[in-house]
């Protein structure tokens, strides 16, 4: 990582400025040694240097060296006025090695350091002295053993104003042979996130170039997560070539992603491995190999990071998807079951954890993903999926979102915008459905005998704006429009298993045993105005009845208020059927038959063709029916010129 390269540069510096102090004390005592630190020392970083505390020397072999209350000057646009602070900096030093090289140095000890590296709006480091540290890599001291306690690193990215922060409990690195490996330990904070590691790195001598690549070996835990590295880099210092194989394990990666600040949903646990390669700014995670829950996923990430803004490109595959795995995208949590969620959400239906897309990363990125394998809840047959993401510019784009199930096409395409400093984030989608298969979705073994008996082909769409940060504020808020069509299906007696009533046959459609009743057409056409869906056009024409509905649905308090009409197709006195009306809430509606209005349903269903206007089947074209489709050849013939019934929906019920 681009700040762990900078904190050892910043190590190596302040090591070369103790070093000259060294040399100033050896010819001149611990006020010589305070006076280079503060003004050669100064004049070489082009920063000022100063000793607020005591500096003490105890001579021999090693000479040990201790400075209490050290400051180097941040840069004059920095945001803090220290670049670096620190308690108490404690150094050994081989006094002949100063003179005959290679400069050893047993021991380097910091207590409450405070390093702060960032960049400005304009992109330059504040690590970026104006004269310049040792260029040459070779003139790296020896470090035998290195230890910092209560400290912390801080990376503030000027233009993003992002900020990563280390806490460091303690960290310690011991190299007792110059030859042999270097065991590294720690343990402390990443972003809050409790964080510890262990391993091993080749000799700090080999450091200075080698034919072999420089070996290193990690076990890092970070909150609930462990990951394991290992594998070799061909130039440590520079941190390229790097070939490191990796795996990763365990739970909170959408805490993960909060520290890091990329939008990671919730997610069970998580498993994989993969080869981290290159350097230089660009980066390769070869030959991941992903299993999410039940679900599995392979691919690879290109990233780049030499330009002003990081590019990151990843292609995913899988064979098997669990649906139930990805509750969490859309703000639900798939470490719960559904009556679990339900009930920690008040009984609510619409999930209101936060969606895990608060603020996007200063990236450019895109995603392309293909399933083959997809499980959904009740087995639906989903048969493919294919997911399109980019953020682009501090946007969010989802184009294509798109699901093979039962010989249709369940598509979406999706742009949001995150937070600004006027508004909320905002969310516009356009959906579409076309020509799915209802006999086929409801069709699996494990559905019950009575939804396998419903048919029909499904088109529709919906398109809406809205704005929030969780599923239950966005359906809230929409604004829109949207419809459903279903020609050719068959109605079953499942909604009468629903209904406390007889709630079919007050409608006049009746569903005995396995005779299902046909459904020549149902359309349902909602506008959504602040997140009430008020119906336009809902009808439903049987052999024997024509249905008209009106009302709406309201998502945001989840409440239903429609009514529904039966018309006879044919009169007779025995066909005499009662209204239903729907109130209640989407977890729990509750059905109604309507009281009086006998004489308004007496005439037969002749007419209805001005409650259901030509231009509203245009769509169904769209849809994926075609233009001679059932719903159309159902209500053309219902036109009788001059019939002014009101148009269903026109008079829009009282929002409940």
């Amino acid at each position: 990582m681009r700040w762990v390269k900078l904190a050892g540069a910043a190590v190596a510096a302040l090591s070369a400025l103790v070093i000259a102090a060294g040399l100033a004390i050896y010819l001149g005592g611990d006020r010589a040694a305070a006076w280079v630190l503060e003004h050669p020392g100064s004049a070489l970083l082009g920063r000022r240097i100063a000793i607020g505390g005591p500096l003490t020397i105890a001579w021999g072999d090693p000479t040990r060296i201790v400075i209490h209350d050290l400051r180097v000057a941040n840069a004059s646009w920095g945001s803090q006025a220290q670049m670096l602070s620190v308690k108490t900096l404690a150094i050994e030093i081989s006094p002949a090695s100063l003179i005959a090289g290679p400069i050893q140095i047993p021991r380097l000890v910091l207590q409450g350091a405070r390093l702060v590296l960032e960049t400005s709006a304009e992109g330059e480091g504040n690590w970026k002295f104006s004269t310049g540290t040792p260029k040459q890599r070779s003139e790296f001291p020896e470090l035998q053993h290195f230890e910092v306690s209560d400290s912390t690193l801080i990376y503030r990215n000027g233009r993003t104003k992002a900020e990563t922060t280390i806490s460091v409990r303690t960290l310690a690195l011991d190299a007792p042979d110059a030859k042999g490996p270097v065991k590294i330990a720690g343990n402390g904070a990443f972003q809050a996130l409790p964080i510890g590691l262990s391993g091993t790195v080749g000799p700090l001598q080999t450091l200075r170039g080698s034919n072999q690549p420089y070996p290193v070996a990690f076990d890092v835990g970070l909150a609930a997560l462990d990951l394991s590295f290992q594998g070799g880099i061909a130039h440590p210092l520079d941190f390229s070539g790097v070939d490191l194989r990796f795996s990763f394990g365990g739970q909170g990666f959408e805490k993960l992603g909060d520290a890091l600040g990329l939008p990671l949903p919730a997610v069970p646990d998580v498993r994989g491995t993969s080869v981290l390669a290159g350097g230089n700014g660009s980066w390769q995670l070869n030959s991941i190999s992903l299993k999410v829950g039940h679900s599995d996923l392979e691919g690879g990430i290109d990233i780049d990071t030499s330009q002003e803004v990081p590019k990151l490109a990843a292609n995913f595959t899988s064979g098997f998807i669990d649906l139930a795995d990805f509750r969490g995208i859309y703000g639900g949590n798939p470490k719960t079951s559904p009556a679990q969620e339900h009930a920690a959400q008040g009984g609510r239906v619409m999930p209101n954890t936060p969606i895990a897309v608060h603020k996007l990363p200063d990236v450019n990125a895109t995603l392309e993903f293909y399933g083959t394998r997809i499980k959904a809840a009740g087995d639906l047959p989903i048969e493919g999926i294919t997911l399109g993401i980019a953020i682009q510019n501090g946007q969010l784009v989802i184009d294509p979102l798109r699901f093979h199930v039962a010989l249709g096409d369940l598509a979406l395409k999706a742009t949001y915008d995150p937070f600004t400093r006027t508004s909320p984030p905002r969310l516009h989608a356009d959906g579409d459905i076309s020509h799915i298969d209802l006999h086929r979705l409801f069709g699996a073994p494990t559905m019950p005998e009575i939804v396998r008996r419903t048919a029909g082909t499904v088109g529709g769409f919906i398109k809406f704006d809205a704005t929030g940060v969780s599923l239950r504020q966005f359906l809230s808020d929409m604004n829109g429009d949207a419809a459903l069509f279903i020609a050719n299906g068959q109605l079953s007696d499942l909604l009468q298993k629903l209904a406390p009533i007889d709630v079919l046959g007050a409608l006049g459609v009746y569903a005995r045993g396995d005779r299902s009743v046909p459904v020549d057409c149902f359309v349902a056409r909602f506008g959504i105005r602040n997140g009430v869906a008020t119906a336009s056009t809902l009808l439903a024409k049987t052999p024997g009845t024509t249905i008209v509905g009106s009302g709406n649905v309201n998502f945001g308090s989840e409440t239903l208020y429609l009514d529904f009409k039966p018309h006879n197709n044919d009169f007779t006195p025995l066909t005499l059927h009662t209204p239903i009306d729907v109130r209640g809430t989407l977890r729990k509606p509750e059905f109604h038959l309507e009281s009086g209005g006998l004489i308004a349903r007496l005439g037969a269903a002749a007419g209805l063709g001005v409650l259901f206007p030509p231009a509203a089947l245009l769509p169904l074209i769209d849809a994926g029916l075609g233009p001679s489709n059932a719903c159309t050849a159902a209500y053309a013939r219902q036109v009788t010129p001059g019939v002014s019934t009101p148009q269903a929906g026109s008079s829009e019920p009282p929002r409940r």
